[in-house]
């Protein structure tokens, strides 16, 4: 038996078939569109952190830092450094994966360093201030403590040693600027370094603060002179622990 349609029955439904292919043919474009947005959104994702790699690497280049820094600690060693050499050093270490922008194993055995000149037990001290130049050759408390404590072991010319270290150390910072504007702050790598420099001339700090020049991180120290009780302003530039101290985060998460 055969079924017939009228002619506006077959319309309807040649229409109805032609919605339905059309509806078909829409969803399916619209999830290939959605696989392809997918996949560029993947693309440019993977881009952007290959992008982030090479600027990080180009700034954190930890295999060429650390054999510079490690060529400047030798010739530091062989007594041949030049005045270049202590401000090349400190612009250096930040970027090497000795450098912590926190240095709290400076700060531990700063500590036990200056316990043991306390109770001149030397060799407790020499122990301490090995640790932290093994960590950071640039410290200036590492140098002060070794100085010291050689003098009074009796090792003389080590502590004469060290002694130029510091003084090269301490004339480094004063190069970098003259602390009095943001403009013209001391360069600091840490702020250990910062207290030390701030002691080692005879200074005490009364008062901190942070402030950002041209988008860099001061560290305002208000400083005072014990003897006269005249009061000063010192600026430290501390881009370089704020800078590590971001790519150490990022890298923790990671």
């Amino acid at each position: 038996m055969h079924t017939f349609f009228s002619p506006m029955i077959k319309v309807t439904l040649i229409l109805i078939s032609a919605l339905i292919l059309f509806a078909c043919g829409s969803t399916g474009n619209q999830a290939g569109t959605g696989e392809t947005s997918l996949a560029e959104k993947n693309k440019q994702a993977a881009q952007a952190k290959e992008k982030q790699r090479k600027i990080k690497q180009s700034i954190l280049n930890y295999t060429k830092a650390d054999d510079d820094y490690k060529a400047f600690v030798a010739k530091f060693l062989r007594e041949e450094a030049h005045p270049s050499d202590f401000d090349a050093i400190v612009r250096v270490y930040p970027l090497t994966s000795k450098y912590s922008p926190y240095g709290n194993t400076e700060k531990a055995q700063k500590l036990a360093a200056f316990e043991s000149m306390e109770q001149e037990n030397w060799g407790a001290c020499l122990q301490a201030t090995n640790i932290i130049l093994d960590e950071n050759y640039t410290s200036l408390t590492g140098h002060y403590g070794a100085m010291v404590c050689h003098y009074e072991s009796g090792e003389r010319l080590v502590g004469e040693y060290h002694h130029t270290l510091l003084d090269g150390f301490i004339d480094a910072i004063l190069r970098s600027g003259d602390g009095q504007t943001p403009s013209t702050a001391f360069y600091i790598t840490s702020t250990n370094d910062l207290n030390a420099f701030v002691q080692l001339n005879g200074m005490l700090a009364t008062g901190q603060s942070l402030v950002y020049h041209e988008e860099r991180p001061m560290e305002v120290i208000e400083v005072q002179d014990p003897e006269t009780k005249q009061e000063s302003t010192w600026y430290f530039d501390v881009t370089a622990q704020f800078r590590r101290g971001v790519f150490d985060d990022i890298e923790s998460r990671r």
